[in-house]
């Protein structure tokens, strides 16, 4: 029995070497590595997922932003297309005008409301349009019961609204309808005061002003226009 004792030991001791707890332990290390290089590519799996998400969401925002920018440069170019729009318009009437007091008064003494009206008329024929807006806001302070007095009005609330001074150009509208709601002028005074109202974003008030425009003057340039504004508005779910 005595023996086999020392055999014993000697297998014993080739187990527990110092080259076999070397091998041990390298192939633990090597088992340590692999794990933390798995953790490593897990991990930046992980970080390249949140970077595409990132990605994903700054490119949402950027759609999102292109699309905010072309709906207002095309608010722009459709602003720009209106205020065209309004002085050709506005030179039209000033012509027709200008025509009209040619025909009708040919010379004009000075030192006359007719004058005076006239120096007014040319300041905003000429585009001057703050010195036009105060000659013809002091001719109606001065002359209410001239025949004149609605035209003055009338071109006082053209000085405002080219100049896009809505609330005055509406305010002058509307002392024309009170103060002179049989006059000639009256059917493109309200006209404009429901444009100033649609400039004011008073959109609901527009639409009433300018159905009351077809309703009471059915016949005139101002109903027409009034009507292709009140499609121009349903066109746009105004």
């Amino acid at each position: 029995m005595r023996r086999f004792v020392p055999a014993a030991a000697c297998v014993l001791a080739s187990f527990t070497s110092p080259g076999t707890l070397a091998q041990s332990k390298g192939e633990r290390l090597d088992m340590l590595e692999s794990r933390m290089a798995a953790v490593e590519r897990q991990l930046a799996n992980q970080g390249l997922l949140e970077m595409s998400r990132q990605i994903q969401q700054m490119t949402a925002e950027l759609r999102t932003l292109r699309g905010e920018i072309d709906q207002l440069q095309h608010e722009l170019e459709r602003a720009r297309a209106q205020q065209r729009d309004q002085y050709v318009n506005l030179d039209m009437r000033l012509k027709a005008a200008e025509a009209a007091l040619v025909a009708t008064q040919p010379q004009l003494p000075t030192g006359t409301p007719e004058a005076e009206y006239q120096t007014a008329f040319n300041l905003m024929k000429d585009g001057k349009y703050d010195e036009a807006a105060t000659a013809l806001k002091d001719f109606h302070a001065r002359y209410p019961d001239h025949e004149l007095a609605p035209n003055a009005l009338y071109w006082l609330g053209e000085a405002h609204y080219v100049r896009r001074d809505y609330a005055s150009a509406l305010a002058a509208f509307e002392s024309l309808m009170q103060q002179y709601p049989g006059n000639r002028k009256a059917p493109d005074a309200l006209l404009k005061l429901g444009y100033c109202q649609l400039e004011l974003k008073q959109t609901g008030a527009a639409r009433a002003t300018l159905a009351r425009v077809v309703q009471e003057f059915p016949g005139s340039s101002a109903a027409a226009e009034a009507r292709t504004r009140l499609e121009r508005i349903g066109a746009q779910g105004g």
